[in-house]
């Protein structure tokens, strides 16, 4: 089964058939299994993958911050 991984690093999509653990060929990093399938992904626009992108994007933006923030809060109390 094909399987559509985004990079969280440089957001770059990268098809995958067999490995569940892939890698970015452009930055290396770790891959995010997409909730989208590979029908789903190869029915999709030009646009309609870049509005994709762009969630995933704001979505890893919020949870870094998110991250960051309980990050600096726990250094304050310590």
């Amino acid at each position: 089964m094909l399987k559509i991984f985004i990079c969280p690093k440089c957001f770059n999509y990268r098809i995958v058939s067999r490995k569940p653990d892939a890698i970015c060929f452009h930055c290396g990093a770790t891959l995010h299994n997409s909730e989208i399938d590979y029908i789903a992904y190869s029915d999709m626009s030009e646009e309609e993958r870049a509005n994709y992108k762009q969630k995933f994007i704001k979505r890893m933006k919020m949870y870094n911050e998110k991250i960051n923030s309980e990050l600096k809060e726990h250094e304050v109390n310590k």
